[in-house]
């Protein structure tokens, strides 16, 4: 089981890759650029000649998955990933009741620290596979959604999914 969920589509194409970059080209905001209004395009991120890293355009939640994806001819490799930022803070939030269950065992020894392992593990494994897993489901499947009618995406076959 890893901390962070992944996903790996092979895909085809209804064009040629490079219509399909281009495509997407129009619907992409470069990284560099600063706007008041990203609601305008649906991605921000990178494009180069055969592959892409993007994000969704969203203010509150655009930035929590990454989407990596390599083209050639008529297929393609499509990574969807959570972003680093979104990692740390995340494994921030991992540490703390981790480091706080620690403290309470060097500082009140055994007995009044066994009552904190139950709510600490639960905590873990809320954060995990409620939070974590949920938002991560719900935000790749609408990236993808814009991402299939942008790019014309034909076929997905589920590459190695790790969740």
């Amino acid at each position: 089981m890893t901390i962070f969920p992944t996903q790996k589509y092979l895909i085809e194409l209804h064009d040629d890759y490079s219509t399909s970059l281009n495509e997407l080209q129009k619907k992409t905001l470069p990284n560099e650029q600063f706007v008041s209004n990203w609601d305008k395009q649906t991605f921000i991120g990178e494009i180069n000649e055969s592959d892409f890293e993007l994000k969704l355009s969203k203010k509150l939640y655009g930035s929590f998955c990454v989407f990596r994806g390599k083209l050639k001819k008529e297929n393609g490799i499509l990574e969807i990933k959570i972003n680093k930022t979104i990692k740390i803070v995340l494994l921030a939030l991992f540490l703390f009741p981790i480091i706080g269950l620690t403290t309470s065992l060097i500082k009140n020894e055994l007995k009044d620290s066994l009552d904190l392992i139950i709510p600490t593990l639960l905590f873990i494994l809320i954060l995990r596979f409620v939070f974590i897993e949920l938002s991560f489901r719900i935000i790749a499947k609408k990236g993808l959604k814009k991402l299939t009618e942008i790019i014309g995406i034909e076929k997905i076959k589920t590459g190695h999914n790790t969740v």
